[in-house]
C-alpha cells in the first residue's frame, strides 16, 4: 500500500467514527454590517464614498432644485468640451430623466431618445457629450450606481459619453449591495435582456507606475443628483 492511499484510509476511518449529531456548523462571518441608516445618513454616506472614487453627489430639495443642479452642471460641461452647441445628450428612457430633459434649452442640447432601429451604431453617438441615466438603486456603502442596460443605446449611456450624470430619489438609497439583490434578481430571469452594472466612479485605470488616469475606459466624469424631499 503506497503512502497516499495509507492517507485516504485513515481520513476514511476517521470520518466513519465521527458522531454527526455533535458537529456545530461555523457562525458565517460577517461581511455586510445592517446598520438600518435613516435617509440623510444614507445619502451622506454614499457622498462621502462616491467623492472617494473621484465622484460628486448632489442632495437636492426637490425636482426642480435637481433640474437646476443638473442644467448648472451641463452648462459647466459644454462649456469645457470646446465644440460648438448644440452638444448631444444621450436620455435613459425614464420618467425622471425625461423631465428633467424636457427643461433643458435646446439651442445648447439636442435630446437623443432611445432610437427606433434596435441595431445601434456606437460611431452614431461617439460625438455625445453627456448622458442622463435613472438607476435601480444606489449603494451607500461603495457610492456605486446599479443601473440596468437594457439595449445597446442604454449600454451606450454608460460606457461612451464623457460625463454620466445620474438622477435618482432617496428611496432608492441601499445601504449595501444585499439590500437591494431582490431589486437586481428581478431583472435577471430568462425573459430579461441586456445588463446590471455597478457603476462606482468615473472609469480609472494606472499604469505600472501607478498613475492613475480618469475617462479611458469609461467617463471621465459621474455625477450623481439625489432627490431627497419626494
Amino acid at each position: 500500500m503506497d503512502s497516499r492511499t495509507a492517507i485516504l484510509n485513515s481520513v476514511k476511518d476517521a470520518l466513519r467514527d465521527l458522531d454527526a449529531s455533535n458537529m456545530v456548523e461555523p457562525e458565517l462571518p460577517l461581511i455586510w454590517e445592517v446598520k438600518g441608516l435613516a435617509p440623510q445618513e444614507l445619502a451622506d454616506t454614499f457622498a462621502q464614498n462616491l467623492k472617494s472614487v473621484a465622484g460628486e453627489a448632489f442632495l437636492c430639495d426637490s425636482l426642480n432644485d435637481a433640474a437646476q443642479k443638473i442644467a448648472d452642471a451641463l452648462k459647466q460641461i459644454a462649456e469645457s468640451n470646446g465644440k460648438n452647441a448644440p452638444h448631444m445628450l444621450g436620455v435613459y428612457p425614464n420618467e425622471l430623466t425625461q423631465q428633467i430633459a424636457n427643461q433643458l434649452p435646446q439651442d445648447l442640447w439636442k435630446i437623443l431618445n432611445t432610437p427606433e432601429e434596435p441595431k445601434v451604431d456606437p460611431k452614431d453617438y461617439e460625438p455625445m457629450t453627456a448622458s442622463l441615466i435613472a438607476p435601480l438603486a444606489l449603494l451607500a456603502d461603495t457610492g456605486s450606481c446599479v443601473a440596468e442596460g437594457r439595449s445597446a443605446f442604454e449600454r451606450l449611456l454608460f460606457y461612451l459619453s464623457p460625463a454620466c450624470l445620474v438622477i435618482a430619489r432617496a428611496s432608492q438609497l441601499r445601504e449595501n449591495l444585499p439590500h437591494a439583490w431582490s431589486e437586481i434578481a428581478a431583472k435577471l430571469t430568462p425573459e430579461q435582456h441586456g445588463e446590471i452594472a455597478i457603476i462606482t466612479g468615473p472609469s480609472r485605470t494606472a499604469d505600472i507606475e501607478k498613475k492613475l488616469v480618469l475617462g479611458v475606459h469609461g467617463p471621465q466624469k459621474l455625477l450623481v443628483f439625489i432627490i431627497m424631499n419626494e
